[in-house]
C-alpha cells in the first residue's frame, strides 16, 4: 500500500510541479517529460512490487532463462527507443565557432590558456603586461615594418617574436610556430590586425 501511494504522489508532483514553475526560472518541461517520468516512475513501482514477490525458485530449463534475459532486454531497449522517438527533438545549432568569423574565432585563441596571449598581453585593459598591449595593435602593425603589411608582421612577430621587438620589453615571448595550427595562426591574426 505504501508502494502505490508514493508511486501516486511522485506522479502527481511530476505532473504539477512544472506548471507551478515560473517562465523567469528558465525551466521549461512539456508533456513529453511527465510522460517520461511517470512512466519509468510506474516501471520502479512495478520493479519494486516484483522484489516483494515470493521467489519463484529457479528456471528448469536454461531456454526459458535466456528467453527471460532477452525479453527483458529486448522490452528495456524498446521502451526506450519509443520514448527517445516520442520526445521532442532539437534542431542542432552546430558548434558556435564553425559559424562565427575569423575574428572571433582569433579573439577565442588569444584567450585561450592553452595558447596563453592573454597572459602576457592585454587587451582594452584585460590581460597581463609582461608584452606589450595590443589594443591598438592592427594599427601598429601596418606602420610597424616599412613595407611588410600589417598581416606579416603579426605572423612574424608570433612565428619569431625576436624578430623585432618592441622597446622597451625584452625579448621573452616563445615562438609559438608549433603551439597553434595554421588555421588557430589565420584566425588569431584577423583578430589582432582587427584591433584598430
Amino acid at each position: 500500500m505504501r508502494l502505490v501511494i508514493t508511486s501516486v504522489a511522485v506522479i502527481v508532483a511530476v505532473w504539477i510541479v512544472p506548471l507551478l514553475l515560473s517562465d523567469e526560472s528558465g525551466l521549461k518541461f512539456g508533456w513529453p517529460y511527465s510522460v517520461f517520468f511517470t512512466f519509468f516512475t510506474l516501471l520502479c513501482s512495478f520493479f519494486f512490487y516484483l522484489l516483494r514477490m515470493p521467489p519463484t525458485g529457479p528456471f528448469k530449463s536454461t531456454r526459458k532463462a535466456i528467453a527471460a534475459v532477452v525479453l527483458v532486454f529486448l522490452t528495456s531497449t524498446g521502451l526506450a527507443t519509443l520514448i527517445a522517438s516520442v520526445a521532442p527533438q532539437f534542431a542542432f545549432e552546430g558548434t558556435r565557432t564553425a559559424a562565427a568569423s575569423a575574428e572571433e574565432r582569433g579573439k577565442a585563441v588569444f584567450s585561450d590558456p592553452n595558447a596563453g596571449c592573454f597572459l602576457c598581453h592585454a587587451v582594452n585593459g584585460s590581460g597581463g603586461t609582461r608584452g606589450p598591449d595590443l589594443t591598438h595593435v592592427g594599427t601598429a602593425a601596418a606602420n610597424r615594418k616599412p613595407g611588410m603589411s600589417a598581416e606579416d608582421y603579426l605572423k612574424e612577430s608570433i612565428l619569431n617574436p625576436g624578430a623585432y621587438v618592441v622597446s622597451p620589453y625584452d625579448n621573452i615571448m616563445p615562438p609559438f610556430a608549433n603551439r597553434l595550427s595554421p588555421e588557430a595562426m589565420s584566425d588569431l591574426i584577423a583578430y589582432l590586425n582587427g584591433l584598430k
